[in-house]
């Protein structure tokens, strides 16, 4: 057994015998990598051997002729999954394209290691997000984990690189007073949907993929069945995304507004441009100059969401009507993120639950006295009662 140079490319291999068998495999250009990849065969037979079995493993040892790296497998990772939904793989193409192709595009699968990974993490934490960080590398580790599962490599050098921890989501919501302020300056023609997009929770690319057919004027509610990110269509986030959400008046009102403007839309979308195309783009231009004319603080337009979120707990309503409303399977993620205001709006019911039961504290006490000085009968208990009072 041992490790050897491929003149031809460079790279380094191991080469054994198993019962007068030879094999071969490319590692790649890492020397260590090569001596690593050796060791596991070499404790793989020894304990196949003390268990009294047949090792198998040289059916993944077949020599390599042209190593497959991991451009490769990003490519075949991408063509199974071709039916997602169309922001999911655009989002997918430019991590690939920025990120991973550039510095893992061209190496071997069984030439990636550990530290390569570590370093590369560390590399992306400079000037990016945590969450930004996670993202880019959880798709690097699923094409990995397809590539260990499918038998192509014999270890997922990714298992051992751990997430990076994310803060908490920022919330910070505008006040009822600050929400009628800002509204009131946003462009006339815009305002409906921001107003939407504050009165009933639901996310900017469901909003702005909303139909007609999607408002039922009867049951005054919408019907979030899509969402609408760059110009393509597909399903809600999750499956718990699709919901109808019930919408108050000042919705209604907002919905007649645009209903009478007289925009037509050929594909029936409700919210258009000014120029009546469904709308692809954030609006956070709009969004920041109407806050800037209201004299407050610069947040994104995402935190209409956690407005409404935050003035439903306020408000009183069940966490789990509010959590159905947002498109959350569960309370948790409602929990977990709006905690503070659950303990705020909560406070009121500290008072009523000390007292929730105090009439019947007062019952019971009555009812004890009334026991202790019932009339003693017969000798013994007139004797007692004697006792006592002497």
């Amino acid at each position: 057994m041992g490790v050897y140079r491929d003149k031809s490319s460079g790279n380094y291999g191991i080469r054994f015998q198993y019962y007068s068998r030879e094999f071969k495999k490319i590692i790649g250009p890492d020397k260590r990598a090569a001596e690593i990849a050796l060791q596991e065969v070499k404790n793989d037979i020894r304990i196949k051997k003390l268990a009294g079995q047949k090792w198998e493993g040289f059916q993944k040892l077949q020599r390599d002729t042209t190593p497959r790296t991991f451009a490769d497998a990003a490519k075949d990772y991408m063509e199974e999954r071709a039916t997602n939904k169309p922001s999911t793989m655009v989002g997918y193409r430019s991590i690939l394209n920025r990120h991973l192709l550039p510095v893992f595009g061209k190496i071997p699968l069984s030439a990636i290691t550990s530290s390569q990974l570590k370093k590369f993490q560390a590399k992306l934490s400079d000037g990016r997000s945590e969450r930004r960080v996670n993202g880019i590398m959880q798709l690097l580790r699923s094409i990995l984990d397809q590539e260990y599962k499918e038998g192509r490599i014999d270890r997922d050098p990714s298992i051992s690189v751990k997430r990076q921890e994310e803060p908490k989501a920022d919330i910070d919501p505008l006040s009822e007073e600050e929400l009628d302020l800002v509204l009131g300056n946003i462009d006339k023609h815009y305002r409906p949907l921001f107003t939407t997009l504050a009165f009933t929770g639901a996310r900017p690319n469901e909003i702005i993929a909303l139909r007609w057919s999607d408002i039922d004027w009867q049951g005054k509610s919408i019907s979030i069945t899509k969402g609408r990110v760059r110009g393509n269509e597909g399903k809600p986030k999750t499956r718990s995304s699709v919901r109808v959400i019930p919408f108050p008046a000042r919705v209604e009102e907002a919905l007649k507004e645009v209903k009478a403007s007289g925009i037509a839309s050929l594909d029936d979308y409700i919210f258009l441009s000014k120029k009546g195309k469904p709308i692809d783009k954030h609006l956070d231009r709009i969004w920041a100059r109407a806050l800037k004319q209201s004299g407050l603080r610069h947040r994104p337009s995402y935190q209409l969401r956690h407005t409404f979120a935050t003035q439903c707990i306020i408000k009183g309503f069940p966490l789990p009507f509010i959590a159905k409303v947002l498109g959350h399977s569960t309370i948790d993620t409602l929990i977990r993120h709006y905690a503070g205001w659950i303990d705020s709006a909560t406070k009121q019911y500290e008072d009523q639950l000390r007292n929730a039961f105090a009439n019947q504290s007062v019952l019971n006490e009555n009812s004890q006295e009334q026991k202790s000085y019932r009339k003693p009968e017969g000798r013994h208990s007139q004797a007692l009662l004697r006792m006592a009072q002497s």
